[in-house]
């Protein structure tokens, strides 16, 4: 009786070391308000950036497909590591 009372406690713990290592790997820290609006901004930036130097890739286009290069390969490794 004392080992199955023993081995009852010992699943709990287990679960329980579980269950709060699933939950902070699965959280995601959340941006307030603020923090959205910056990351929003810069987002738009780069999007300008890169339009920009499609738009005028006459002018360089060396540079031109440069920039946008390297903002596609970013782009790809943000897609990569996740949401």
């Amino acid at each position: 009786m004392v080992t199955l009372a023993a081995l009852a406690i010992v699943g709990a713990m287990v679960w329980l070391v579980v269950h709060l290592v699933n939950q902070s790997i699965g959280a995601q820290p959340s941006l307030d308000r603020r923090e959205r609006v910056e990351l929003d901004r810069l987002r738009a930036l780069v999007d300008d950036l890169k339009e920009t130097a499609w738009d005028h890739r006459e002018l360089d286009s060396a540079l031109a497909t440069i920039m946008i290069d390297k903002i596609r390969a970013h782009e790809r490794r943000g897609r990569e590591l996740g949401p």
